[in-house]
């Protein structure tokens, strides 16, 4: 049997409700009010300004619990390219594209767009025979698709195809491209990095390329107009919305595989609205609450598909590209 970077076998597939469920659940929360928190912040913070502190700081504490859980931080030599391309993909091709589409785009548009990544994932993932997806696994992914619809058109917000957003629309779509090869080529690492070890690499090294792209605006930035408020909306998106959601989305894939880990994604416009609603006072007309029980419908059918199907242990085989990448 394959053994973990920690010297533990690897896990098997998780067929009920477990703790890495649960723990994927808690990252839906924490993302779901993290887009309120960012969307405050960024009345103040230029948003590559935004984005390049609180990964330089998520960075920070991730080297540093690495270091205080495996006593030593060792250089990954043999697989550092793999490393740098992963946090390329995650941390800067993402990170950049939902900022800047955002910015030309709707948030209804952009909503329904990041609906697609797990859809992505796991399409990208089928086709490159990594991890096969039964035909309730696609309906799953369907229903999903169809209430994040319902609920960006029941949220008044505005949602069209072409016109002057379509820029917007397709940097934000490449962005989701980008996440759904982080997803899945991560999974092919989490049999040799522990998921500390493999988020702290792929952040470090992602950082390398997000912060000149974000040097203009870093220098840009009206230092002045930032509160204790502001700080601290940055610190808490940092440790939990990166550093506690990126172990947690890794550890996942290790005992779930990519599109068990991926459906969770699609949670998170729930909690989104909640927060909205508690917080902000936002109403939730029938057909949002109906788009939240489709989502919802459509989580269970892709778990309850996949529990039947156990992913395998990632790197078996060289030669067979499934054993290469499931586990």
């Amino acid at each position: 049997m394959t053994r973990s970077p920690s010297g533990s076998s690897s896990p098997r597939a998780r067929r009920g409700f477990s703790a890495v469920d649960l723990a994927l659940l808690a990252v839906t929360v924490v993302w779901g009010f993290n887009n309120i928190v960012v969307k405050r912040a960024l009345q103040s913070f230029l948003p590559l300004s935004f984005n390049a502190l609180r990964f330089g700081l998520a960075t920070i504490v991730i080297f540093l619990l690495l270091y205080l859980s495996e006593g030593r931080i060792t250089v990954p030599r043999s697989g550092l390219r793999e490393l740098f391309v992963v946090g390329f993909l995650g941390n800067t091709v993402y990170q950049v594209a939902f900022i800047k589409g955002l910015s030309m785009s709707s948030a209804g548009n952009v909503s329904f767009v990041l609906a697609t990544m797990p859809a992505t994932t796991a399409f990208l993932a089928h086709l490159l025979k990594i991890e096969l997806l039964p035909w309730r696994g696609w309906l799953g992914l369907g229903v999903t698709l169809a209430g994040a619809l319902v609920i960006v058109t029941s949220s008044g917000g505005a949602f069209t195809f072409g016109g002057q957003t379509v820029v917007g629309d397709l940097v934000v779509l490449a962005g989701t491209l980008g996440w759904a090869m982080y997803t899945i080529l991560s999974r092919r690492l989490t049999s040799r990095y522990s998921p500390m070890q493999l988020t702290a690499w792929t952040m470090g090294l992602g950082l390398l390329t997000l912060i000149p792209v974000c040097v203009p605006e870093l220098m840009a930035q009206d230092w002045a107009r930032l509160d204790a408020l502001d700080w601290a909306s940055l610190i808490g998106s940092s440790m939990l919305a990166l550093v506690f959601s990126y172990v947690v989305w890794n550890w996942g894939l290790r005992q779930l595989g990519t599109a068990r880990t991926a459906i969770y994604g699609n949670i998170t416009p729930l909690w989104t609205g909640l927060f909205g609603w508690l917080l902000l006072g936002e109403t939730w007309p029938p057909a949002r609450i109906a788009g939240g029980m489709l989502i919802l419908a459509g989580v269970a059918l892709v778990r309850r598909a996949l529990a039947a199907t156990p992913p395998k242990t990632p790197g078996i085989s060289a030669t067979r590209p499934q054993a290469a990448q499931g586990r």
